[in-house]
């Protein structure tokens, strides 16, 4: 069964002599990993097998693995990669892709595709996203390639600057609209949501770019091209906001939008910025808006 690496160092020569535990402490390790790494891990010292006792000195090459708790199957799937380091991976996602399996869906999604990846350029990781997206919608998605680097994500708390393209059906009053209505479960739905006083904070600030009207069997229909700012990252929330202030985004059928231009909900993960948890970098991260909805742009 594949094994994935979890930590794979060199001890700075300065340190003295530290037992396993001290080291592992340090590296930004979840108490839950920890134990899963001391029960079931594969740990080799300078190319030796060692265990939890063993003590580890400067200058040692210190290497833990662990199998997966759920391995996923390998799918060759052609990933528009926007960013990479020995860290996190940034993948463009399509339209249509699901992030990772479900029970009715076991291949060809992003974990099985990023998975094969790894497979095809020899590298020992696993996949886990920091952030997810919808299935149908597109755009920026951040994977850390090792559970320590997601959790490094949450140590820190690492803030994210989300900005989006959305295409919203009809013609916005006015070029700035800052929403902040909660959001909550739409009762009898597992997988709505709308706009409650019982839901969660949710802020959302819409800038208008571009309008645009296509005539369709003799029948006007406007669109207006929109970036979303989110300050808050409900499930939802772009799609919910939007519709509620009465221009739903064009496809989104399950908020009030139309399949007649376009199949999928008209959202793209734009543009994502942050400072790396690991090397405190600040990226800013691009991925252009795709052609399905930049024909709702053009004539």
């Amino acid at each position: 069964m594949k094994t994935a690496t979890i930590i794979d160092l060199i001890v700075d020569s300065n340190v003295h002599t530290q037992s396993m535990n001290h080291i592992i402490k340090q590296q930004h390790i979840s108490q839950r990993m920890r134990r899963r790494l001391r029960n079931d891990g594969i740990i080799t010292v300078n190319d030796e097998p060692a265990s939890w006792n063993t003590l580890v000195h400067g200058g040692d090459h210190l290497i833990m693995k662990l199998t997966p708790e759920q391995e996923f199957s390998l799918s060759p799937m052609d990933l528009d990669i926007v960013y990479e380091d020995e860290y996190i991976l940034v993948i463009n996602k399509e339209a249509g892709i699901l992030m990772h399996p479900t029970s009715t869906v076991r291949d060809h999604t992003l974990a099985n595709g990023v998975l094969h990846y790894y497979q095809q350029t020899n590298q020992h990781y696993d996949f886990h996203p920091v952030h997810r997206l919808d299935k149908d919608t597109s755009g920026i998605v951040i994977i850390a390639k090792t559970s320590v680097v997601q959790h490094a994500f949450d140590k820190k708390h690492t803030h994210f600057h989300k900005n989006y393209d959305a295409i919203v059906e009809g013609q916005l009053p006015t070029n700035h609209i800052s929403v902040q209505w909660p959001i909550g479960r739409k009762p009898g739905s597992i997988i709505e949501r709308c706009c409650t006083n019982e839901g969660k904070p949710a802020h959302t600030d819409i800038t208008v770019i571009e309008s645009n009207t296509i005539v369709k069997n003799k029948i006007e229909q406007y669109f207006t091209h929109v970036q979303c700012l989110l300050h808050t990252g409900r499930t939802h929330q772009i799609r919910v906001h939007l519709s509620q202030l009465g221009y739903p985004l064009a496809g989104d059928d399950l908020y009030g939008g139309h399949l007649d231009y376009i199949q999928r909900q008209a959202l793209h993960a734009s543009r994502v910025s942050f400072y790396h948890p690991i090397t405190d970098e600040w990226l800013e991260l691009l991925a252009s808006i795709p052609s399905d909805m930049s024909a709702l742009l053009t004539n």
